[in-house]
């Protein structure tokens, strides 16, 4: 039998298919053994549909350049700052990771759907887990007294313009989140989901990724290795933007938190991270730019004020191949009152194709 895992999902459908509540609380409470969670991986539907839906097209393509955002909403809880922030950047694609559907914490809502309609763009929404409980320690004992209606956690391309061919590249299934050791268990793994627009007339391919928060340098590239390969079977020619959270810390993380260095030599290592995380050497042999798609010693990382101060570090990206970016742009996280909208901020950059 084919491994799906091994190639990119491209199976649409209108709602992903529901996974009842008593078998998530099975899982939950059940073995939380690998044989258990790949089992589960590999019958849960959801975990291989793309959703596609919201507001048709609003042109079939761009001419002259496109504008993208990247942006790690955090569960998308602020769906109102978040979709002013958007529609502030005029932004032709949206790259978004991090959004709930049907989650209690988020009001058991379909926030994807809700802010394409609030932006007037379709939307492609792929799950990159089933959260077994309500989150967090803190996110459980907020809702405690309301039950996750769907469960589903994940990414999403947002789209004015036609968007073809939406696909999912599932970076790893370890199943490292299954059970209780992370405080939040969950049955899938990170995923990158993307699709195509057309600029003039040329199909490109853009893609918002999300890569492992609890890993290490030498982890996190080998699941961008893994993306490579996955999108050289989507379709290796085409133009490519690949924007979202990297988790670029330059450290690893273990059951007791991050092993963070001495910055004092250092300063600047979590914002010039380049040299700590093997990545970008990987990037830049497959002929990827970043440098004129980022703005360079900025931090991407927010926390409320009560939590600093805190060093913040440089953690989402855009990669481009084959496109010219100009106008690289950090999109303060930000709700009316002054408080974070997200733990990330967005990053905003425009492109145009590189033969013209």
């Amino acid at each position: 039998m084919t491994d799906w895992t091994l190639h990119p999902c491209l199976s649409q459908v209108e709602a992903l298919t529901e996974i009842d509540a008593e078998r998530r609380a099975t899982l939950r409470d059940g073995p939380d053994d690998h044989a258990t969670y790949r089992a589960a991986l590999n019958t849960i539907p959801a975990l291989q549909e793309v959703e596609v839906g919201g507001p048709a097209p609003q042109a079939v393509g761009a001419t002259g350049h496109l504008r993208v955002v990247a942006w790690n909403v955090e569960r998308l809880r602020y769906l109102q700052p978040v979709a002013d922030t958007l529609t502030g950047a005029a932004a032709d694609v949206c790259l978004l990771t991090e959004i709930d559907k049907g989650m209690a914490r988020t009001g058991n809502t379909h926030r994807t759907a809700e802010l394409a309609a609030l932006i007037g763009q379709g939307y492609a929404y792929g799950a990159e887990f089933i959260e077994l409980d309500r989150g967090t320690t803190r996110e459980r004992n907020a809702h405690a007294d309301t039950e996750n209606a769907l469960g589903f956690h994940g990414n999403a391309v947002l789209s004015r313009l036609a968007l073809q061919r939406p696909a999912l590249f599932r970076l790893e299934t370890e199943g490292k989140w299954f059970g209780w050791d992370r405080d939040e268990p969950r049955v899938g793994g990170r995923l990158a989901i993307g699709g195509q627009v057309l600029l003039d007339g040329v199909a490109v391919t853009l893609v918002a990724v999300h890569l492992e928060s609890h890993s290490d340098p030498d982890h996190r590239a080998g699941q961008v290795a893994r993306l490579m390969d996955l999108i050289d079977l989507y379709d290796p020619n085409a133009p490519l933007l690949l924007g979202g959270d990297f988790n670029t810390s330059t450290m690893g993380r273990g059951p007791d938190g991050f092993a963070r260095p001495d910055l004092r030599n250092d300063p600047l290592r979590l914002l010039r991270v380049e040299p700590h995380e093997p990545l970008f050497a990987m990037m830049a042999a497959r002929g990827f730019d970043w440098t004129a798609c980022n703005v360079p010693d900025a931090p991407t990382q927010r926390f409320p004020a009560a939590d600093m101060p805190r060093p913040l570090g440089k953690i989402d990206w855009i990669f481009t191949r084959g496109l010219l970016a100009d106008e690289p742009t950090v999109l303060p996280a930000l709700c009316p009152d002054g408080t974070p909208s997200s733990d990330h901020e967005g990053l905003f950059v425009r492109v145009r194709l590189a033969q013209n």
